[in-house]
């Protein structure tokens, strides 16, 4: 699951960095399926095909995340994993709590909404993980290339971004993550 990245890198704000500004989330327009474009590539998350969120509310009123992937291959198996979310009060929805194993939960911030939801940026205070999410597996390539400005302008290596193996027409092409994928 993508969210686990953060247990094994998030170091938290450097010297140098100013703090992440944070969106404005309407948690309503939230909620629902997304599909992970792009990351920093990072251990974890190596060989993900196809990943896939949706966020739903709890009935105590946090997020429900449902996380779905394969590894290596779109025949390999589908694996479901349910993850306790929530938001810290204050932050406008934008600064969530994700518990991946009790009792440890680590920061996911909210950079950006585009206004119609269609595209979500997340993040973390070290700029060392780094997400863009979309609500169609695959987004057009002046949207991806602006929403990569918006990380850059945000203190990012844009550069370093690699977008998911969503499709198995993405395998190989430039810019696409698809090591450790068949």
């Amino acid at each position: 699951m993508a969210l686990a990245v953060i247990a094994l890198g998030a170091t938290g704000c450097t010297a140098q960095q100013a703090h992440l500004p944070l969106a404005d989330v309407d948690m309503d327009r939230m909620y629902g399926g997304w599909y992970l474009i792009a990351t920093l590539p990072n251990g974890f998350e190596r060989g993900m095909v196809g990943p896939y969120d949706v966020y739903s509310k709890r009935p105590d009123g946090d997020i429900r995340e449902d996380f779905y992937t394969r590894r290596g291959s779109f025949k390999a198996p589908l694996k479901h994993f349910v993850v306790h979310d929530w938001v810290r009060p204050g932050t406008h929805n934008a600064h969530w709590r994700v518990q991946l194993l009790w009792p440890i939960n680590l920061p996911f911030l909210v950079l950006y909404t585009d206004p119609s939801y269609r595209y979500v940026l997340f993040g973390e205070e070290s700029r060392k993980l780094g997400w863009i999410y979309a609500r169609t597996p695959k987004i057009p390539d002046g949207d991806y290339t602006a929403l990569l400005s918006r990380f850059q302008a945000l203190g990012y290596q844009a550069n370093e971004f690699r977008k998911f193996v969503q499709t198995p027409d993405q395998i190989g092409q430039s810019g696409v993550w698809s090591d450790g994928v068949k």
